[in-house]
């Protein structure tokens, strides 16, 4: 199994740390009961902050992140911050020992409440056309694949859709196919890769103060190097799918579709319904 040994020093205080937090976060105190309200209202509204969310106190940065939205080459960049060092394999960087990312629960619940409405603080995320969003989720989890079990996004499919199980051909899904499932369950939300962004980027009591577009990366992210001052670090393209190329994946049909259901997106981001 892949791991990131050149982190191995820090497991020890990482697990450590995590389990004074947790236990914070369950028990809480008198003087952090704002923070731990604070907190526990994300969690209640269904938000997971642990998991979406990442603090760096000492750039002053909270990063809100979006899936399909540039969040690897977003999350690598940070781990740079983090510990001067190359970012991890792009399979272990979501392993917080790793990437050196802080969750609200590890940076501390009353640094996660105090960072969150501080003015020294830049809190963002970035979005990306729908369009081109979704067509990226199918290609990077689908494209190719057998509808064979032992994939887990395969066999998130299978335990989804309603035909009868020995009806299934073994074939990969097609985009199509894809836009179809979505369309079925996206009010589950059985996967945040392919959920409405609004959602996603959207935590009670933390108001964005940048909401960059993939479009374009370099000089929204720019901002983000600036505030950290570290405009010498070099971007890296990280988890890319070969879907830059999305038009032709669409008829005017799935367009209307794709469209519908992520009405809220291209009206919140400002994204033309057009698809070229």
């Amino acid at each position: 199994m892949l791991d990131c040994p050149q982190y191995f020093r820090r497991t020890i205080r990482f697990h450590v740390r995590r389990q004074v937090a947790r236990w914070k976060a369950i028990t809480g105190n008198r003087r952090d009961q704002p923070a731990l309200a604070f907190y526990r209202n994300i969690r209640n509204s269904g938000f997971d902050a642990d998991t979406w969310i990442d603090i760096l106190p000492r750039q002053k940065l909270i990063y809100v992140s979006v899936p399909k939205a540039a969040s690897t080459t977003i999350r690598s960049v940070l781990s740079q911050f983090e510990t001067h060092a190359a970012p991890p394999d792009e399979r272990v960087l979501y392993k917080r020992r790793c990437s050196g990312l802080l969750s609200p629960s590890l940076a501390g619940l009353d640094v996660f409440h105090e960072m969150a409405s501080s003015a020294d603080t830049l809190r963002f995320t970035f979005v990306r056309n729908p369009y081109a969003r979704l067509v990226s989720a199918w290609s990077n989890k689908f494209a190719g694949k057998p509808l064979r079990r032992g994939d887990p996004y395969v066999d998130l499919y299978l335990d989804n859709t309603p035909q009868p199980r020995q009806a299934r051909p073994i074939q990969s899904l097609s985009f199509s196919a894809f836009v179809h499932f979505v369309r079925e369950t996206i009010d589950e939300s059985v996967d945040p890769h392919w959920d409405r962004q609004v959602a996603r980027a959207s935590v009670p009591g933390i108001k964005l103060d940048l909401v960059g577009r993939v479009e374009t990366f370099e000089s929204d992210f720019a901002t983000v190097l600036q505030h950290a001052r570290k405009s010498s670090i070099e971007l890296p393209r990280l988890n890319g799918s070969g879907s830059s190329d999305w038009p032709p994946y669409y008829s005017a049909e799935l367009a209307d579709i794709v469209y519908r259901l992520y009405e809220q997106d291209f009206d919140a981001f400002r994204y033309s319904r057009r698809v070229p």
